[in-house]
């Protein structure tokens, strides 16, 4: 098997939109260890990115992914208790943990494409995603409880955040998969369009967000993002913060003397 991950997990720029392609079709974009390396240094490396307006994570083929890759898992399958519990909460620690907080860390709007399986680690991405669009394929699953295990790539914090509590316990305990329609409607996903229409639409919310006032859009995600556990005040006093800066941009002058002038502003940022 060719072990070059950046052959399985691509990176392209386009117009101030970087996309990640998950390409590993004939494997179902199932993630393995050095795709998960990869996205979590990719996922660094848009955190000092100033270019970089809005990042899409898309998968090639029917499937956006399956998941981690457990093809190797019976070598994980120690008759030995401890052993197991050793080389199981390593691989969390050390590639779990980190991607997730990779991916909490990105400055720019994520925006996922899901058509078919998105499963696992993969959900994971998906609910952490700021905008996701969903083709009409498109399958949900959190299955760790059929697999006698827990939620371990950052779900149990993530989930209740995005659908709410008790949503979430039901994905979690009844490891059901949800269709799109289902997802719409927890609030797990934005928009279900046609398959063929995915990445259109996925093309379209991206450039929108990139044709935005970049300082202005990443304070609207650290904002939103941030409010989490503050009270009313402590969330007036970041939006203070936040606006003081972005008055500051040439960006918000041109806004308002485009608004005054009646016509479509000119965004530069930077």
């Amino acid at each position: 098997m060719n072990d070059r991950a950046d052959e399985r997990v691509k990176l392209s720029r386009e117009g101030g939109i970087a996309t990640i392609l998950l390409d590993r079709a004939d494997r179902m974009n199932a993630i393995d260890d050095a795709m998960t390396l990869r996205l979590i240094a990719i996922f660094s490396a848009l955190a000092e990115d100033r270019e970089t307006r809005a990042v899409v994570i898309q998968g090639e083929g029917r499937n956006f992914s399956t998941g981690g890759d457990i093809g190797n898992i019976a070598e994980w399958l120690s008759p030995d208790p401890q052993s197991r519990h050793d080389r199981f909460t390593a691989a969390v620690t050390n590639l779990s943990k980190p991607l997730a907080l990779a991916l909490e860390n990105v400055p720019q709007p994520l925006i996922v494409a899901v058509r078919g399986h998105a499963i696992g680690v993969a959900l994971q991405i998906v609910i952490m995603a700021d905008l996701v669009v969903a083709s009409e394929s498109a399958r949900f699953t959190l299955p760790q409880l059929d697999l006698a295990h827990t939620p371990d790539h950052g779900e149990s914090w993530a989930l209740p955040r995005k659908i709410g509590l008790s949503r979430s316990l039901q994905m979690a305990l009844m490891a059901e998969r949800i269709d799109a329609v289902t997802a719409e409607r927890f609030g797990l996903v934005n928009w279900v369009v046609p398959d063929p229409e995915l990445e259109a639409r996925t093309t379209a919310v991206a450039t929108r967000i990139a044709g935005s006032p970049v300082v202005a859009t990443r304070g609207v995600k650290a904002l939103l993002h941030g409010a989490t556990g503050l009270s009313l005040a402590q969330a007036l006093d970041r939006e203070i913060a936040m606006l003081g800066q972005v008055v500051k941009e040439a960006d918000f002058v041109e806004a308002i003397t485009a608004f005054t002038e009646k016509r479509p502003p000119s965004f530069g940022g930077r």
